[in-house]
């Protein structure tokens, strides 16, 4: 089976909600598409986290990696 992306992992999440929040869905289903739902979430947060972390470092023009300060302006 192939990955899912990123983007195709939200879409799916908001089809699942979705689904549950329209109330049509049976007992079993809901708690299966919940499960779902929530794997999904977790894949999608530590997803983010990660890219967070990557964006947070800089690479200063001698090679070395330092983590990335903004500088707010007042």
């Amino acid at each position: 089976m192939k990955k899912m992306t990123f983007e195709e992992k939200v879409s799916s999440l908001e089809k699942l909600i979705s689904e549950l929040e329209n109330g049509k869905v049976n007992l079993e289903d809901s708690v299966q598409k919940y499960v779902e739902a929530m794997n999904l979430a977790k894949e999608c947060d530590e997803k983010l986290k990660e890219i967070e972390e990557k964006v947070g470092k800089i690479v200063k023009e001698n090679g070395k990696v330092e983590d990335f300060d903004l500088i707010e302006e007042q």
